[in-house]
């Protein structure tokens, strides 16, 4: 999902504290939990209207379409409003109440808005992936652009049983052909509400062991993580995107995690190319786009910069 903040004219430093002020309001973390809990009750008895759009097709390369992709499962559960999705061979729109389970590597943009009535947009999203859960409500920030209004992010054991439970919920919407079997939709279903208790969890009880992050510096991870495809993302974007100077976001994400914001960046682009080379049917040039290189000599030369060898030879490497 690309997340665009509303601007704001205010100091960095204020700005920034009324951000993470706005993130930890017990109002809208009450309000994430709430969602939740109302959309695992449409799921267990069968109200949820759950669309999963099918994947990219085995072999195929990604599209160069608009928007971005992610290699983890996402699913959106639309609270007011519409949500519009546009992939590179079709769209549809998400009414209220209903919800949207994207598979991995589906490339998509979005457009939101007000619902006939005059309620506003509001939706959810969760993702998860490795030991990290994200979950987010999200409003109309600007016309026609979702923006984050509360971002919760945990480390935690339950992470890795979302991702595999909404991963297999969009696997067995891609197998089945129309009519969709009752027992397959119940079987999505109730996936889709293991996974929304699991946020729940994860997000109740905190490892006691991880110190949570700052709001800001998860929401620049969320940022990242959705444009790691755009050549002009930088330390100045998302500055920019997040309502604070540069030296102020570098300070506080170095601070936070012990690297620097540059730095993560680039090893996030390489870990994704990485993985994405493990697709024998995605050539170099895809796998460069893919991960925000305009040319494939640039990929190369930093690739192998990071890794000590070349996208042919790390492929050819791990062939199986």
């Amino acid at each position: 999902m690309r997340i665009n903040p509303s601007p704001d004219s205010r100091p960095a430093a204020a700005v920034a504290g009324r951000l993470g002020e706005r993130r930890s309001a017990p109002g809208q973390a009450q309000r994430l939990r709430a969602v939740l809990q109302d959309f695992i009750a449409r799921a267990l008895d069968g109200r949820l209207a759950l669309e999963v759009p099918a994947g990219p097709a085995p072999g195929s390369d990604l599209a160069r379409a608009a928007g971005h992709f992610h290699l983890a499962p996402e699913l959106f559960l639309q609270v007011g409003g519409w949500t519009e999705f546009r992939f590179p061979r079709h769209g549809l729109r998400l009414q209220s109440g209903s919800a949207l389970l994207l598979p991995p590597r589906l490339q998509h943009a979005e457009r939101v808005g007000a619902a006939g009535g005059g309620e506003p947009f509001s939706n959810l999203v969760l993702y998860a992936e490795g030991a990290t859960l994200c979950c987010h409500l999200a409003h109309e920030a600007s016309a026609g652009r979702p923006g984050i209004l509360h971002l919760e992010s945990r480390h935690h054991p339950q992470s890795a049983l979302v991702h595999d439970w909404l991963r297999d919920a969009a696997r067995l919407g891609a197998a089945d052909a129309a009519p969709a079997s009752p027992w397959a939709t119940a079987q999505r279903r109730a996936l889709v509400a293991a996974a929304c208790a699991g946020a729940l969890r994860a997000l109740d009880e905190p490892d006691a062991h991880v110190l949570p992050e700052p709001a800001l510096v998860a929401q620049v991870r969320r940022l990242i993580e959705n444009q790691l495809g755009d050549s002009s993302l930088s330390v100045r974007r998302l500055a920019a995107q997040s309502g604070c100077t540069p030296d102020y976001l570098s300070h506080l994400f170095r601070r936070t995690t012990g690297e620097a914001l540059s730095a993560f960046i680039v090893r996030q682009r390489m870990e994704r190319a990485a993985r994405l080379l493990g697709d024998p049917a995605l050539s170099g040039k895809e796998v460069a786009w893919a991960c925000g290189f305009t040319t494939a000599s640039y990929f190369c030369r930093s690739f192998r910069g990071h890794f000590g060898a070349t996208p042919q030879a790390w492929r050819a490497g791990r062939a199986p």
